[in-house]
């Protein structure tokens, strides 16, 4: 363990960090807290500092890191999407990145760990799935606006059916999906959504 001067923010940082790469990958219940310390190189005393116990630490986590993951792979791309042909591409370069270890996944796998059972965590994680679902939302209402959207579509039940999909498939990637049943999911998603766009003529 390296000896460190008191740099708070640093400190609560690497706690972050460290919490990221062992609730990934080991989930809520396996993660402990002594592995964290470890992979961070600091003691538990600089660790309950910070967050009291192993829930609060795993709330701020969710918070600030898969917030801003989920802001960084959806809400900013979405924001930036200013036609239906916008909003496919990134839900198709999505599905062709998505990966075990990135945000979508691991907030996909600790919700299903731990929402239905723990509402601390359940609150948390339903903000983070909220921002995501607004940002599907917003971009369908400015579609309806500007015309290539489909008036009759109800966009906060789009977005909810959207990110539902999106948050299923990632849970197929914990078995090695490979790129066809990508490319097929991707192109399914292509499907349903040009039945959103509002037909010519």
């Amino acid at each position: 363990m390296k000896p460190r001067r008191k740099q708070p923010k640093q400190t609560r940082e690497a706690l972050l960090d460290a919490a990221g790469v062992e609730f990934s990958g080991h989930g809520y219940s396996g993660a402990g807290l002594g592995g964290i310390v470890a992979r961070a190189e600091l003691t538990k005393g600089a660790l309950f500092h910070h967050f009291p116990d192993k829930r609060t630490l795993a709330a701020a986590w969710i918070s600030e890191r898969l917030g801003l993951g989920i802001e960084q792979m959806w809400v900013s791309p979405l924001g930036d999407a200013g036609s239906l042909d916008g909003f496919q591409n990134v839900c198709r370069s999505r599905c062709k990145d998505l990966h075990p270890e990135d945000a979508t996944s691991a907030l996909v796998a600790i919700a299903a760990e731990v929402a239905s059972r723990d509402e601390v965590l359940a609150d948390a994680l339903e903000q983070v799935f909220k921002t995501w679902r607004s940002a599907v939302v917003g971009l369908l209402q400015r579609g309806q606006a500007a015309g290539w959207i489909h008036r009759s579509i109800q966009p906060e039940l789009e977005a909810a059916f959207l990110v539902s999909a999106l948050s299923g498939f990632t849970v197929s990637l914990k078995t090695s999906v490979g790129p066809e049943t990508r490319n097929a999911f991707a192109r399914a998603l292509d499907g349903y959504l040009e039945t959103l766009r509002v037909q010519q003529g």
